[in-house]
């Protein structure tokens, strides 16, 4: 007994559940520190649609910071083709916009001056190069509305 007595006491071995407890503390941890996917996803998702919403300039901003983040080489150039793809869908969306102004301009100076061919010429110029739309369309209407050969514009209805 007396060499019982000498000895410290022994100590319990740690558990199962404690160790399993300690991993998973851990691994939360790990999750909330380390950049998961889901973030660099969101991220470029973010750059995506400010890029189709033609703002290049923050698309651009999110593509940097993404390049600072532990996103792939693939991952970067699907957002970098994108970002392209957007900027030149944006530069004819621009450029349609512009002609749009400039023919609907055009058409309301025509039509200012009772020349309804030359706004007729002009719509037509305008919808041969970028297509038809609502807006063309309207703008036909209240020219043929407008125009005296237009059986409505005598005033002799049915």
């Amino acid at each position: 007994m007396r060499a019982s007595a000498s000895q410290p006491p022994q100590r319990k071995p740690v558990r199962l559940r404690w160790w399993l407890l300690g991993l998973a503390v851990l691994w939360v941890v790990w999750l909330v520190a380390n950049p998961g996917k889901r973030r660099i996803e969101a991220q470029m998702d973010k750059a995506i649609g400010l890029a189709t919403s033609c703002k290049p300039r923050e698309a651009q901003g999110e593509l940097i910071a993404l390049r600072k983040t532990r996103a792939t080489p693939e991952q970067l150039q699907h957002v970098q083709q994108v970002l392209n793809d957007a900027a030149a869908d944006c530069t004819r969306k621009r450029q349609r916009d512009k002609a749009w102004r400039d023919a609907k301009t055009a058409v309301e100076s025509a039509l200012a001056a009772s020349s309804f061919d030359k706004a007729r010429q002009r719509l037509r110029a305008f919808t041969k190069r970028w297509g038809d739309d609502d807006n063309a369309r309207a703008l036909r209407e209240r020219i043929e509305e407008r125009s005296p050969e237009h059986p409505r514009a005598d005033g002799a209805g049915r």
